[in-house]
């Protein structure tokens, strides 16, 4: 992952904080801002589109929140609209909306350390839906919605991939993986968890977003034993959901 990545985002939350903080400020002080300017809709709203700009693209985390602090929002305003009723399954099929048409940034994220990254995925795209529980393709390509996945990697060239899951859950055993220096493998999941078998002594570097979630590492601890040029980059989304890193 390119150190201007990591920068980029650390700005972009400090820059949200700070202007969250200086509009407070401000209203503590008199200024005459709305109050519904300072509510938990908006900040939903806010955060969302943060997720979004972060990531330079449609992404189903930051959606998801835009669409929750949105609707929450217009039912605060204009409670006669009895809009409650409707924002569940609203956010639904927007979300699934947002699945189906969401672009494979992944893919051209990668070319900056892969230049053949779309030729390899023609080529093993075939293995994307593939039922086995085992798979021997460079790369995951995973969508679980209302569902879940469980799948042994065994390719001794693993190039990363894609998870998604909506209200599911996905395992991958990637412990009979190897990966050559830096991959890349984004996470999007909303109301969901993914569980990752990695082998011990990969490096996990993290940029997931986590909103109401977490990362979890519970590899065992062994000092020296970490392999600095087999790097497992995670970057993503996860909201009401975790993701949980073991080995065996």
């Amino acid at each position: 992952m390119e150190r201007g990545y990591d920068k980029g985002g650390r700005v972009l939350t400090g820059l949200f904080l700070v202007a969250a903080g200086t509009l407070l400020f401000a209203f503590k002080m008199g200024l005459p801002l709305p109050p519904w300017l300072f509510t938990w809709p908006v900040a939903l709203i806010a955060f969302g589109i943060l997720v979004c700009v972060r990531h330079n693209s449609i992404n189903a985390g930051g959606i998801i929140l835009i669409l929750v602090g949105g609707l929450n929002l217009i039912d605060k305003l204009e409670p006669e609209l009895n809009f409650h009723a409707f924002i569940a399954p609203v956010i639904i099929i927007i979300l699934g909306l947002v699945f189906i048409l969401k672009p494979k940034r992944m893919w051209k994220h990668k070319r900056k350390w892969n230049e053949k990254v779309v030729e390899d995925f023609d080529a093993s795209w075939k293995h994307a839906y593939d039922e086995k529980n085992n798979d021997d393709s460079d790369y995951i390509d995973s969508t679980s919605v209302f569902g879940g996945v469980k799948k042994n990697i065994l390719s001794k060239n693993f190039k990363g991939g894609e998870i998604t899951c909506f209200m599911a859950g996905a395992e991958f055993n990637l412990s009979q993986c190897d990966i050559q220096n830096q991959v890349v493998l984004e996470v999007t999941q909303v109301f969901g968890g993914t569980k990752l078998i990695i082998p011990a002594n990969w490096r996990i570097k993290s940029e997931v977003v986590t909103v109401f979630g977490g990362i979890e590492d519970k590899r065992p601890l062994q000092p020296g034993n970490i392999n600095y040029d087999k790097v497992l980059v995670l970057i993503g989304t996860t909201v009401f959901g975790g993701i949980d890193i073991r080995s065996y």
